[in-house]
């Protein structure tokens, strides 16, 4: 058994497991970029409709964004 372990190159083990290892994680980042497109070209088409048909900054719409708990709040609160 140690015989043909030691006649096997470990180069090229190493770089047949290189190869493996590319070819299965450029697959998995296709896959994961072929589910998320659609939403990440959505959003920016929204940025970009709001920057150039309003004159919206993208920085404006994240501060609405990052306020967005806190205004949620005092609408529900009104409503009580």
């Amino acid at each position: 058994m140690d015989s043909l372990f030691s006649s096997i190159d470990s180069q090229l083990v190493l770089l047949v497991a290189a190869i493996a290892v590319v070819v299965l994680a450029s697959q998995l980042f296709f896959r994961i970029l072929s589910v998320g497109l659609v939403p990440i070209l959505g959003l920016v088409g929204i940025v970009a409709a709001l920057q150039y048909l309003f004159g919206i900054t993208p920085k404006q719409l994240w501060f609405e964004v990052s306020h967005l708990p806190q205004l949620a709040m005092k609408f529900f609160n009104s409503l009580a």
